[in-house]
């Protein structure tokens, strides 16, 4: 290596000079830097150039017995050895100003010892001239070494040892570019400087010095580029915050406008922000960017609380007037004002359409009844399509299933511990509900005077169902949650059969009478039948409920006349009843006594309760079975489903199990999933008149056909009943193209089912 630098390193020599003349004029040209800075960096560059191009003619004239020779011999020798102490010098001037700039303003001793020897060590080489202390010459005129040659290396080395020193102190102080620079700077110098004592003939720390100035001129542009980027990004920052405040600013403005406008109606508070919340919600579950799901939080918000003429007068924002404008319009166009309808309607409009209803449906107002919220989802699914947009309908839906938002799901109110009748049943605690697994209901009952000599009090229970788990008296609210009552039950014995089909009571007295004034009631079902264990301070009363059918919902709303019931609490049993645990006093509501075909007929009672087995799909496959709904069921989704699936053993929820799709033949399905991609084309067609006739027609049952063709990993389903006609293309996922095809559904029953294959 060193043969090859000592054979090129004339060469190398000028490449590194013009290298560093050319970087000195560049940073003549530079504006970035501080004034001083630029002029030091200069400064040691030219140096650095005078060096390397000096230590090149000491070569060149090193033996030259010309008169020039002799002469330039010797000042090419002279301003080597000071250009050497005065690059440690210049870098001393630039890392004083390098701490200056970083506000460290501290007079260091080090860094002024390493200024006075530099000096001196120039000093030294001018007193050299006369001794030859350091170098001389021949007869000749050839160089060679003095006596006290190591004395010049003193400053080169240790020079920028102390100066590393104080780099190390304040690295952390440092940018990274200017670090590393430094660091190059003084440690190669150092190290080649060592190896230089060692070597003649070789320049090699003369080399290293003008290169670490060339990595010390990068590394400048680097911490430059780095300055002018933060720069940027503290500009970018400042303008973003600004915008934010604008944003803010208006955000709180449109906020306090409507608050002040609601505040003139008690009703209509915090109505339009919900309605917002949810728009915003609704944008969210769609895949909308930040910014168009904050513009549908403003149209939402504003449109509730300002007319469109006063919207319009907001320039800047042409989606608020637009909104307001388009919100009320169908989706099918049917009644519009103006031309528009399906995707040409805006879609903040149509997004802000949804949250509307939703807000009119659930509202305490004198146009429409309360509606619970199962209500409410199947107006979105008669609607999809109609008035409202079907993705944000569906969206909706969604929302209402996984309850996302507290104010979407039903308000759940918490059992009271204590509740005081006067007149019968002029309170009734919230519905308790009754399931397989047993529970044990207990209270304490109290006598409450009423100022009558011959008052009667005693506690009794409200078997019911409705949708919210309350008990209710007038038709209205009868009709919206759909409450049913089966029957009142006393602790005596007493009881009335209202829906229920049959009651059955038996009475035992107790031995042992007690006077604390608990009683417990022990409760459970197994499908259409309810058991029920009553016991107060004298009697023990067994009773048994046949309800309407095992679809049903059945609640325990506590009640009594001239009573106060405290310290009620529910408690699990940890059991549960099976078929012969209650014995049947009225016939099994069947609707599939029927003759089977290829699988048994099944009936649903509950979502899902009940699965056919699953038919291994081939190329081209109909499931052809009869559905009716029950008499008593009250929704659209209450109709059959069909479930694209994998497993082992071919059943649902089997070893393996992979759900690919789920179908209802009201037009809902799932989406997509982990295991398969889905899409559903979802039609009305002109047998379709409206939703209420098709739910006659489940309910008086129809045959019905669904087309399953299998390619490969896709799967594509057709079916039509009553004018709804469903295609849902399943594409599954991964290598395994195994699939199978179950039915179900919801209240309903479903017989003579075949598989036909063509």
């Amino acid at each position: 290596m060193f043969e090859f630098i000592r054979n090129h390193q004339m060469n190398m020599m000028l490449v590194l000079t013009a290298i560093c003349t050319i970087m000195a004029f560049l940073l003549l040209i530079t504006r970035f830097l501080p004034k001083r800075r630029k002029w030091i960096l200069i400064i040691l560059e030219l140096i650095a150039a005078g060096l390397i191009g000096f230590d090149r003619l000491t070569y060149i004239y090193n033996g030259d017995t010309s008169e020039f020779g002799y002469v330039m011999a010797r000042v090419s020798n002279f301003f080597v050895f000071s250009f050497t102490a005065g690059i440690v010098l210049i870098f001393n001037y630039y890392l004083e100003d390098i701490l200056f700039s970083l506000n460290i303003k501290t007079i260091f001793k080090r860094l002024t010892i390493v200024r006075i020897a530099t000096i001196v060590e120039i000093l030294l080489v001018v007193v050299n001239l006369f001794t030859g202390m350091y170098y001389s010459f021949t007869d000749d005129n050839v160089y060679f070494r003095g006596s006290f040659f190591l004395i010049c290396y003193i400053v080169p080395i240790f020079g920028p040892i102390i100066q590393l020193s104080v780099i190390l102190r304040y690295r952390k102080s440092f940018s990274r570019f200017i670090y590393y620079a430094m660091i190059i700077y003084i440690v190669v110098p150092i190290i080649v400087g060592i190896i230089q004592i060692f070597t003649y003939g070789l320049s090699i720390v003369n080399m290293a010095i003008v290169f670490s100035s060339i990595t010390m001129y990068f590394f400048t542009y680097l911490d430059i580029n780095d300055e002018v980027m933060r720069a940027h990004k503290l500009e970018l920052y400042a303008l973003k915050a600004e915008q934010r405040m604008m944003k803010d600013l208006f955000g709180q403005t449109a906020e306090a406008f409507a608050k002040a406008v609601e505040a003139c109606d008690e009703k209509t508070k915090g109505i339009a922000r919900k309605n917002a919340e949810l728009a915003k919600k609704i944008a969210e579950e769609c895949g909308k960017s930040f910014e168009e799901c904050e513009e549908v939080y403003y149209a939402a918000l504003l449109h509730k609380v300002a007319s469109e003429e006063i919207l319009a007068s907001i320039k800047d924002y042409p989606y608020l007037a637009e909104t307001s404008r388009y919100c009320t319009e169908r989706y099918d166009g049917k009644g519009n004002k103006s031309d528009l309808k399906g995707e040409t309607l805006p879609v903040i409009s149509r997004i802000v359409a949804v949250a509307d209803a939703w807000c009119f449906y659930t509202g305490d107002n004198k146009e429409n009844k309360v509606l619970p919220n199962v209500v409410i989802r199947e107006e979105f699914i008669k609607e999809a399509g109609a008035r409202f947009d079907p993705v944000f309908a569906k969206v909706m839906i969604h929302l209402m299933d996984v309850q996302t938002l507290s104010y979407i799901s039903e308000r759940e109110d918490k059992l009271e511990t204590e509740i005081s009748c006067g007149t019968y049943r002029e309170k009734v605690s919230l519905g308790i509900p009754v399931e397989n697994k047993i529970s044990k209901i207990s209270f304490k009952c109290e006598g409450v005077e009423n100022g009558s000599d011959t008052q009667f009090s005693a506690p009794s229970l409200v078997i019911f169902d409705s949708f919210d788990k309350h008990v209710y008296n007038t038709e209205e609210m009868i009709e919206s949650y759909r409450y049913v009552e089966y029957g009142e039950l006393w602790f005596d014995g007493h009881s009335i059969c209202t829906n229920a089909r049959n009651i059955e009571v038996k009475v035992t007295d107790k031995n042992a009478k007690s006077s604390d004034g608990f009683y417990t009631i022990t409760c459970g079902r197994y499908e259409d039948h309810m058991k029920l264990e009553l016991e107060s301070e004298s009697k023990t009363v067994s009773v048994i409920v046949a309800l309407s059918d095992s679809s049903k919902s059945v609640y325990i709303g506590l009640t009594g006349e001239n009573c106060r019931l405290s310290q009620i609490k529910v408690e699990q049993t940890g059991k549960q009843y099976d078929k012969n645990d209650i014995p049947r006093i009225s016939d099994k509501v069947s609707y599939i006594e029927r003759l089977e075909a290829d699988v048994p007929n099944i009936q649903i009672n509950s979502p899902c309760s009940v699965y056919t087995n699953g038919f291994k799909l081939k190329e081209s496959v109909t499931l052809a079975f009869h559905s009716m709904s029950f008499p008593e069921s009250s929704f659209v989704w209450h109709c059959p489903s069909i479930v694209l699936f994998y497993s082992e053993d071919g059943t649902v929820g089997g070893k393996g199990y992979r759900e690919y799709a789920f179908i209802k033949l009201d037009g809902e399905e799932n989406g997509s999933n982990d295991f398969a991609e889905n899409q559903i084309i979802m039609e009305k067609k002109e047998a379709f008149h409206d939703w209420n006739e098709w739910k006659s027609f489940n309910k008086a049952g129809f045959d019905c056909e669904i087309e399953l063709q299998k390619k490969d990993n896709t799967v594509i389903l057709h079916t039509e009943n009553y004018g709804i006609s469903i295609e849902n293309i399943t594409k599954i996922k991964g290598d395994n193209t195994e699939v199978y095809a179950a039915l179900t559904g919801d209240q309903c029953a479903l017989t003579d089912i075949r598989m036909r294959e063509f």
